[in-house]
Formats: C-alpha cells, structure tokens, sequence
C-alpha cells in the first residue's frame, strides 16, 4: 500500500499530465539509473535532478526531453550536488536555448563548489572517502600511497561527471531563491546540502537520497526502502548522523501538518504514497542499529570483555542489513558511535598512523536513547519559498 509503481501512482493522483518521471542511467554502478521529474504547470516546465554529464547520459535526457514535446525548461531544481543529481546542470539547463543561456539552477549553496570547480572539489572529497573508510575500520591510511588515491577507479569513474558551470548560472534555495509553488526543505544527513522540494498545489515531493527504494515492480514482496550512505563531504565523525535522524524528526512534523500525496524517489521505481510509513521504517532502521550494538554486540562474549576496542565495521555482522549495505551501514553504524562517544558513553581514538577509530565502553547508554532522540522535538521545519 505504501510504494506503487510510479505510472499507477501519478495516474490515480490525477498529476499524469502535470508530472512525469524520466528515468536514465546514473553512471554509478549503484543505483544503476535516476529518476529525474518532469513538472508542467501554468506554461512553465521544471525539471529535477540532472544526471551525471557523460555524453550519452546526456543525450538520453535530452531525447526524453524532446519526445515529451519540451522546446526549453524554466528552472532546473537539484536535491544535492552528488554526480547522479547535479553532473549534468549546467547543460541540461541550456536545453532549447542559445549557446550561453541557461534556466536557472536551484540548489542548497553547501556544496556548489563541484558545479563551480569539479576537478579540484572531486579531488579533496577523494581524501575525505578515504579518510573515512579509515575511520571506519575498513582501511589503513598509512598503506595508501599518493598515487593510490590519485589513480582509484572511483575517482577514474567520477572525473568526467560534472559540467563546470559558473556560480551565477546557481541560485540557492536557502537563500531564499525558490520558484514560485514550490517549497524547499532542507534534509542534510546523506549529504550537508540535501533538500526536499514539495509542490503543494499537486501536493507531490521530490526528497533527493534521504528517501529511496528498492524491489523489482514484478515482485512486490521485495520492495522497500532503504537507508542512504552518510556520504563525507564536510560532514565528519557525528554530524550526519545528528543531521540525518533530525532530518526524520522534521519530515515526520512536515508529512503530518503538510498534504503530501506522493513521495518521488530518485532511486527505485515506485512512489511513496504514505511518507508517514517511511518515518516509521527509518526509525526502526535506526533504533535496530542501536539494539543490535546494546544487546548482540555489547553482550557478545567471544568478544571478551566489554571494555575492549572495538571500530565500527567489527558491528557488520551483528546487524541484520549489513550484509546487503556493506559501505552504507558501516557509515551508519559509525555515526552512532561518534555520537555515544560525544555523549560520554563511549572513548573514541583515532590511531594517528592507520587513522582507524577505535570506541572503547566507558558506561552502558540507556536502552532508550536511539528511541527518545528520535521523539524528541527537532524545533521548527526549515522552510524556504
């Protein structure tokens, strides 16, 4: 009841005509494609997301573009400046238009520096992944040479993803430049500068990574949703955890007091037609991390004491979804440790040689702390129109 195919969704909601997904590769390996929405209302066209700049990635969108009748967009909507969302802004926003001209692109101004400067951006955020599959206990820092990093697949893969497109191309939502009908939420966990875009008058939102799902429209015993990774980008130890379950708090306040009918995820292909579900799986999912550590981890014997040190990969088989989420549970797993650390429940290290953390317990937290931080009031939803 809570996920249904996106044609099904949309038609059912009478938005068929306004709204309509367009889904091309992301150039990632996973998620394999991104949903991009196309919005016509009152002679205006909106598009959000804008895929990864490679050439054919590129040419799908706009060969989609053109076989729904669109002679140029008005405006270019981006949920966060990841390759998959943003790559391709810049040119996909000069759609129908002379060379030069652009529809303006919006955006959180956290991250604009990987449209402004991608090479140099894509380059410090290299570091900072490594950096942080050290700290997670996954990597040695002191064993990666230079040219390692340099040379990586991934950051091979990631290089040609962004069109540089300068800042006055960009307008930044919270700032308070936001099209007319449309509201902006900022989401920070999955990155520093997620948003939520709501169309009230279709009373559709459009949630960036913070809300995904999975399972083939086949079989519908697969489908669910799942927990993005805490990806670094200016977000270290603590934050995006802090960030992302009071993301969940405010969402919770924003699907309750706001008529959102449909939830259209990036990844994944079906709508979310009960937002008010997905608040419910996320903290569940949080509160199962939290439990997991409190009474398999913690009460494990073969571990010996319970003072031992431990890094965050040592929980992965103590968690339920670890195996399906090998680099997104580990960054969750370790947000919640920093957090317990920061609390004084836990001693954090960082080895100044492998850079690997290692928590020690210093005093059990209570049974209900994952639980009473998600009820507690987050204060009021950032809203930006």
């Amino acid at each position: 009841g809570m996920l249904k195919p996106f044609d099904e969704a949309l038609k059912e909601l009478g938005v068929d005509k306004e709204l309509s997904i367009l889904s091309v590769q992301s150039g990632y390996p996973s998620p394999k494609i991104i949903n991009l929405v196309l919005r016509r209302v009152g002679g205006l066209t909106f598009q959000f997301e804008a895929s990864a700049s490679r050439p054919e990635i590129v040419e799908a969108t706009r060969a989609l573009l053109t076989e729904r009748g669109v002679k140029k967009l008005d405006a270019l909507l981006v949920t966060h400046c990841h390759g998959d969302h943003a790559g391709s802004a810049g040119v996909i926003a000069g759609f129908g238009r002379e060379a030069g001209d652009r529809a303006p692109i919006y955006l959180h101004s956290a991250a604009f520096r990987s449209l402004t400067h991608p090479t140099p951006s894509f380059l410090n955020e290299t570091y900072e992944i490594f950096l942080s599959r050290c700290h997670w206990g996954l990597r040695e820092y002191n064993t990666l040479s230079d040219q390692e990093m340099i040379e990586n697949a991934l950051r091979k893969r990631f290089r040609g993803y962004f069109t540089r497109t300068p800042k006055r191309a960009l307008r930044f939502v919270d700032h308070g430049e936001v099209p007319d009908g449309i509201l902006a939420v900022p989401t920070p966990g999955h990155s520093q500068d997620c948003v939520l875009y709501f169309d009230s008058a279709l009373g559709v939102a459009v949630p960036g990574d913070t809300i995904i799902c999975t399972g083939r429209p086949e079989a519908p015993e697969s489908w669910d949703f799942v927990i993005p990774i805490f990806t670094v980008g200016g977000q270290s130890y603590s934050m995006a955890y802090e960030r992302y379950l009071r993301t969940i708090r405010h969402l919770r306040v924003f699907f309750s007091r706001h008529r959102v009918r449909a939830v259209l995820p990036p990844h994944g292909r079906f709508a979310v037609t009960e937002p008010l579900a997905w608040v419910q799986f996320a903290e569940r999912y949080f509160e199962g991390i939290y439990r997991a550590f409190l009474d398999d981890f913690l009460a494990d014997k073969s571990r010996g004491s319970r003072e031992e040190p431990f890094r965050a990969c040592d929980l992965n088989p103590y968690i339920p979804s670890a195996g399906a989420h090998p680099v997104s549970t580990p960054s969750h797993v370790f947000g919640m440790l920093c957090t317990l650390a920061d609390e004084g429940y836990l001693e954090l290290d960082e080895d100044m040689h492998t850079r690997q953390i290692l928590f020690r317990l210093l005093e059990m937290p209570p049974e209900s702390y994952v639980h009473d931080l998600l009820q507690t009031d987050p204060g009021p939803v950032p809203l930006f129109h």
